[in-house]
């Protein structure tokens, strides 16, 4: 049984939670409650549970600053966390500290039942991993290799190391550390662990330049001499697929580099470990290494026009442009990798990009309503992405299904561009962008405009501010703010434009209501 801990200081939802979930069934046992941190980290002491189900806002110590002593402690529990819709800025905090994942309140009960089977899964992996480096030791040549590659003192890496080489037997000359981390998909199980584990060790068993070892929870290759060719990369992923993947596992694969003398390998190591960290920015199906040509993307230089990319993103939602989608989609993650953002800032932005455009669009089109109520970001989803493309994919599928629900088509272009302008006056409207959604030559789509409405599309758009500002400055409000506020950020401009279609300035305009 896995030992868990609940922590909250209201005693309904502790003791709910304990009651109500079937912890037994699950493959859980609740072995202390805690109503604040600091009692948590007393009973955590005592009890050491695998799992920590966490309140955030709590009196004396809450949950963020909990997670952060035990973190600080070396603990490795699995961490939920629980919150209210006001705490999501606490939630992305909690984030940062490895959490496994948070539930709003009132805690669904189907869904933790969920969250809990997968979390089983998990904790169950990680033992079992936990199992075999305990049995390793009995195995001398990996116990020997462990060492050489995590030396445990400062002492033993100038002293041991060279012992440690010869023991091994391994000659002098280059060497790499491969590491693989695997992740489990539905239906694998202990079998097919085992499985991969021991297939592994036999093809390996009497390899003249390679070694395998389990490290943590990792598998690895100790490559002696290794050809970093792209053919023998692509060959050895091909080969761990073959035997990983028909067993129900995926896996990331790194190279740590080449180092000069088996003395070394221990920092070949290192590289591979910090490149696994780092593996969401890579393309998916390769050996991970140093080679930029592994980024998924290349980074893009800001321009003026890229500041309008979230917008154009709306537009092309809006305007049903499924084809439009994904392109944007990818420039909004090179702009953000160019700016610096790691993994968890870009999962950030896009949780709160998809719930701009749901929460934009619902207000005004029905359609959008009803799909609402059955539908929500992908929060999980997008927390949960191994790699940037995969985040990708999962933005890409919510937006264009949302789009999807839109009525837009040939024939009501001009109408939904005027909808459009009405709703989105105080943005920088162009219809060049709006060419480009609805696959039309700019020019054409212009002529098309006036023909249809009388006058062109900055005119159009210009006389539209101008009414929404008559009535802004009707309600009281001060000129440079409705100047702001219709999408003039030069008051003075707006002055000049407010003249010329009303004939008067706006400060007059007000005086004569």
């Amino acid at each position: 049984m896995i030992k868990v801990m609940i922590v909250d200081d209201e005693p309904k939802l502790r003791e709910g939670l304990r009651s109500l979930i079937p912890w037994e069934k699950l493959g859980y046992t609740v072995v202390a409650t805690a109503a604040n941190g600091l009692q948590a980290l007393e009973k955590y002491h005592t009890f050491y549970p695998e799992l920590i189900v966490a309140d955030i806002r709590m009196p004396g110590m809450d949950g963020l600053e909990m997670i952060s002593e035990l973190r600080k402690e070396g603990s490795e529990s699995h961490v939920l966390i629980l919150s209210g819709h006001a705490d999501f800025e606490y939630a992305k905090r909690a984030i940062g500290y490895r959490i496994d994942g948070y539930l709003l309140k009132p805690v669904d009960e189907d869904e933790m039942i969920v969250c809990l089977e997968q979390l089983h899964e998990t904790i169950e992996q990680e033992q079992r991993f936990s199992d075999w480096n305990e049995e390793e030791p009995a195995r001398n040549r990996e116990t020997l290799l462990r060492a050489l590659l995590q030396p445990t003192s400062e002492e033993e890496l100038e002293e041991d190391l060279s012992r440690h080489v010869d023991a091994l037997g391994l000659d002098q000359g280059n060497y790499e550390v491969i590491l693989i981390e695997l992740r489990k998909t539905a239906g694998a199980n202990d079998e097919d662990l085992r499985g991969i584990k021991t297939v592994m060790e036999q093809h390996f068993s009497n390899h003249p330049s390679a070694s395998f070892f389990t490290l943590s929870q990792y598998l690895g290759i100790l490559m002696k001499d290794p050809d970093q060719s792209a053919s023998k990369r692509e060959e050895l992923y091909k080969g761990l697929s073959a035997v990983i993947e028909p067993k129900g596992y995926d896996f990331i694969a790194v190279a740590g580099g080449v180092v000069p003398r088996p003395e070394m390998v221990g920092e070949s190591f290192n590289s591979a470990r910090e490149l696994l960290r780092h593996s969401f920015f890579f393309k998916k199906g390769i050996i991970i290494s140093t080679d930029p040509s592994g980024f998924l993307m290349e980074m893009k230089e800001k321009t003026e026009e890229d500041q309008e990319t979230e917008s154009r993103l709306l537009l092309a939602v809006e305007t049903g442009s499924l084809s439009a989608i994904r392109p944007i989609v990818q420039t909004i993650c090179a702009e953000l990798i160019s700016a610096g953002s790691d993994e968890l800032r870009i999962k950030e932005t896009f949780v709160r990009l998809l719930s701009t455009v749901l929460a934009r669009l619902e207000p005004t089109y029905p359609e959008i309503r009803t799909y609402a109520a059955e539908h929500s970001p992908p929060i999980g989803e997008l927390y949960q992405s191994y790699y940037l493309s995969d985040l990708q994919d999962q933005a890409v599928s919510f937006l264009e299904e949302i789009a999807g629900q839109m009525t837009s088509g040939r024939g009501n272009e001009i109408k939904k561009i005027t909808e459009i302008i009405n709703r989105r006056y105080n943005e920088n409207l162009k219809l060049e962008t709006l060419s480009e959604l609805f696959c039309y030559n700019s020019a054409y789509l212009g002529k098309m405009f006036k023909n249809t409405t009388g006058e062109y599309f900055n005119t159009y758009v210009d006389k539209v501010r101008i009414e929404k500002a008559k009535e802004f400055l009707t309600q009281g409000m001060k000129v440079y703010e409705v100047a702001e506020k219709v999408g003039y950020m030069n008051p003075d401009y707006f002055n000049a434009k407010f003249r010329k279609y009303v004939g008067i300035s706006p400060t007059s305009y007000r005086k004569s209501i």
